[in-house]
Formats: C-alpha cells, sequence, structure tokens
C-alpha cells in the first residue's frame, strides 16, 4: 500500500495528481479463514440513505465495491488480526477491560460525515470532530496496544497518521484514478449528516479476501460518558 497521509487535505491532493493506479483494497487480506478484532463506531443507520446517494454517483463502476450497510463504521484502530480461529474469551476480554480504563469519564460525543475523499484503495467521507481521535490518543496514551496479552496483537495505531473517516466503496482491483475523479471531485463538499457517539463497539470481523464485508458480531463494547447537553438516545 503507498504512504499512509497525515491530513485530508494530503490525501485529496495526491488524489487529484494521481497518475499511478489505484490499489486492490482486498489484496493485502489473508486468503484463508481469518478474524479481525477491532474497536468501532457503528454508523448511525438513519444516515444510510445519504449514504446510498452518494455511492449512486461512482456505481457505473464496477469496480469500486460499496460498502453495505451492515459495514458502515468509522475504525478506532484494530487489535489483533488471528487466521483460523478468533481470539478467546479471556483475549476478548483483557480488550475490552484495557479499554475501559483508558476511556475512563471519556466524554460521549457529536461526529459530522462531510467532504468525500479518497484514499489509495477506498472512497472515504471525512469524519469531522475531536471525539475519535481523542479516544485513539486515550488508548496511545495508556500503552494500550503494549498491554494486551493476545495472538495476532496489530501495531498501535499512529496518532500522526489516524484520520477518523467512514469508508463508503473498495478498490477491486488495480485500475486508472481518472474516471474515478470525474465521479468525485462534484462530490467534494457532500454532507452525509451527523451523529451522536455514546459508546466505542468491540466487533470481532471476518477478515479474509472473501469474507471482509460480511456481518461482524459484537463482542462488547464502553460506553461513554455523558457530556453536558448529549443525552441517551429516548430520554
Amino acid at each position: 500500500m503507498g504512504r499512509l497521509f497525515t491530513s485530508f487535505g494530503e490525501a485529496w491532493g495526491f488524489f487529484v495528481d494521481r497518475r499511478q493506479p489505484l490499489e486492490d483494497g482486498f489484496a493485502s487480506l489473508p486468503a484463508d479463514q481469518a478474524f479481525l478484532l477491532a474497536w468501532l463506531i457503528v454508523f448511525d443507520d438513519t444516515l444510510v440513505p445519504a449514504v446510498r446517494a452518494v455511492q449512486g454517483m461512482f456505481s457505473h463502476l464496477n469496480w469500486v465495491v460499496p460498502q453495505p450497510e451492515h459495514f458502515l463504521h468509522t475504525s478506532l484502530g484494530g487489535v489483533a488480526l488471528t487466521r483460523h480461529h478468533p481470539p478467546t474469551a479471556r483475549e476478548i476480554g483483557g480488550a475490552l477491560e484495557y479499554a475501559r480504563r483508558a476511556w475512563k469519564d471519556t466524554p460521549a460525543f457529536e461526529v459530522t460525515y462531510r467532504r468525500i475523499n479518497c484514499f489509495h484503495t477506498a472512497v472515504v467521507v471525512e469524519v469531522e470532530g475531536d471525539g475519535p481521535r481523542l479516544l485513539v490518543d486515550r488508548l496511545v496514551e495508556d500503552d494500550y496496544w503494549r498491554n494486551l496479552e493476545i495472538e495476532g496483537a496489530l501495531r498501535e495505531v499512529s496518532s500522526e497518521t489516524y484520520l477518523a473517516h467512514l469508508t463508503i466503496g473498495t478498490m477491486k482491483g488495480d485500475n486508472d484514478p481518472a474516471l474515478l475523479r470525474e465521479a468525485l471531485i462534484p462530490l467534494r463538499d457532500v454532507e452525509v449528516g451527523a451523529q451522536r457517539v455514546s459508546e466505542a463497539t468491540l466487533c470481532l470481523i471476518p477478515a479474509s479476501r472473501g469474507t471482509l464485508l460480511s456481518p461482524w458480531a459484537v463482542v462488547g463494547s464502553v460506553p461513554l460518558a455523558f457530556a453536558q447537553g448529549i443525552k441517551p438516545r429516548g430520554l
């Protein structure tokens, strides 16, 4: 995969000027059965119609695989990638407990999904708001990844290159960016909507080339403290 970007502006500028082919988002995944344990912000399903409208603008490009409704999310970081079998209940319990410690008293927050962008392997919508980065930074500050005792442990998320985003399409094969550029440039300032985030969700995701976009299993969550003016849904 190409270099990681340190800002959305850098990513967009690279895409606009890009001459080399876009990269296959599935090629680096294991061919055999695999499981990814990861922290996610699950997407608000009331905003799905807005995502579908944006995806429709590049639906003529059959090499951009639209993200299914059940797979829409913002990643806070992978925990572990295992082959052939998922992490044990003990390992999952440890991942939960260390996160609860790191996120103690972290307030709930709101994010806005606005501005289309394109990474090497995916079409994304930028996530505005400091909340996702705060969650990642607190994990890093608490040495979350170093403390974990889990098979297939992944590297610590880099604060320098962490860009909170919503993937809405994944590249299949290596393709010329010109046609995708024609579709995305008019959508640069699109707004999908806003969402209140009151928890982080730990998910077990099928992660082979053939299963990546299958539904995940929720194996735990950490509720966030309610900040002033942000209340639980239904209150």
